[in-house]
């Protein structure tokens, strides 16, 4: 979710009245029956190479783990 701001400050409760996850806000409706299947992927990466990497300036060698898929 990001960050919503505005300098009208009605338009900013309206705003935030709908984001809260509340019984019978648009919010919960979404949160109880979301509309498509979020999949988060996250992929990590080892560096093989960390003394040359970080002391001598050569480019670092990556060992990509992952993807790791949460839903």
């Amino acid at each position: 979710m990001g960050i919503v701001l505005s300098s009208i400050p009605w338009l900013d409760y309206i705003i935030l009245k709908q984001l809260r996850i509340w019984n019978g806000t648009l919010g919960f409706h979404y949160w109880q029956k979301p509309g498509v299947i979020r999949l988060t992927k996250l992929y990590i990466f080892n560096v093989t190479n960390p003394d040359g990497f970080l002391n001598n300036g050569e480019k670092p060698k990556l060992n990509e783990l992952g993807p790791f898929v949460y839903r």
